[in-house]
């Protein structure tokens, strides 16, 4: 049986690794290559996201949220704070406003939208050639012969 959604599902692989490719290549250093430590790029990425929402990453957190030993997380931090890409304060991660609202930060940024766009628009074309439309999150199956079957079927019980 092929995969269902095999060419969405290729337009999201194929995104993710691009946005994590076009970050990579912004801020790791020029010998760092692209996937043998992708778990820095990932604790990076914690990092700004505690940042941002204003309730900055300790090691703890970050090694809950990424399901990771402290350790490790604790070494990859380290390497981000050589790269500058990252500053300690206190227990706290924070991602170095310097760097990311650099001309490079802004061109990386805008970077990834327009990849984001273009799966967006992939994604679009996709749904409109397969007939698949979506609803939110919801999605709205074509006719019932295609619908996935999920789990197993329900048994009636008889008096």
């Amino acid at each position: 049986m092929p995969l269902i959604h095999a060419r969405e599902r290729e337009v999201i692989c194929r995104l993710l690794l691009d946005i994590l490719r076009i970050i990579h290549e912004a801020y790791a250093p020029t010998g760092e290559p692209f996937g043998t430590r992708i778990e820095t790029d990932f604790i990076g990425l914690c990092v700004a996201i505690g940042d941002i929402d204003g309730r900055p990453f300790n090691i703890s957190k970050i090694a809950a949220y990424m399901h990771v030993p402290r350790t490790t997380v604790m070494r990859r931090l380290k390497r981000l704070e050589r790269w500058g890409l990252i500053e300690r304060r206190g227990k706290r991660y924070h991602a170095n406003e310097k760097i990311f609202n650099s001309v490079l930060g802004e061109r990386t940024y805008q970077r990834n939208r327009r990849t984001i766009a273009k799966a967006v628009k992939k994604l679009s074309d996709l749904d409109t050639l397969t007939g698949h439309a979506t609803d939110g999150d919801a999605k709205i199956f074509p006719p019932a012969q295609s619908r996935p079957r999920l789990g197993r079927p329900v048994r009636q019980v008889t008096d």
